[in-house]
């Protein structure tokens, strides 16, 4: 392997653990939306603010990434969220 690659490669992996820790603070702030939630009698489950996030997330990217892409990797952040929430 070329000392360039393993450089780039070497970036990935920061750049993955900073993508780690920014999910891990986004689900904590999600557990403590749904305690609110829950205390206040809302519903857990808004499938618009979802879609909104969704979508503000697909214009700020400017097709940089394709839509689905981006909609696939936030379900499963927000999916993730749900389960740790659910299960605190």
């Amino acid at each position: 392997m070329t000392k360039k690659i393993s450089d780039h490669r070497e970036k990935i992996d920061e750049l993955d653990l900073e993508i780690l820790a920014l999910i891990q603070n986004r689900v904590d702030e999600a557990v403590s939306i749904r305690r609110l939630k829950i205390e206040n009698g809302i519903p857990l489950f808004t499938p618009e603010r979802e879609e909104e996030l969704i979508n503000r997330l697909i214009e700020k990217s400017a097709g940089h990434l394709p839509s689905d892409v981006i909609e696939d990797i936030w379900k499963a952040i927000i999916k993730g969220g749900k389960k740790t929430g659910a299960n605190q």
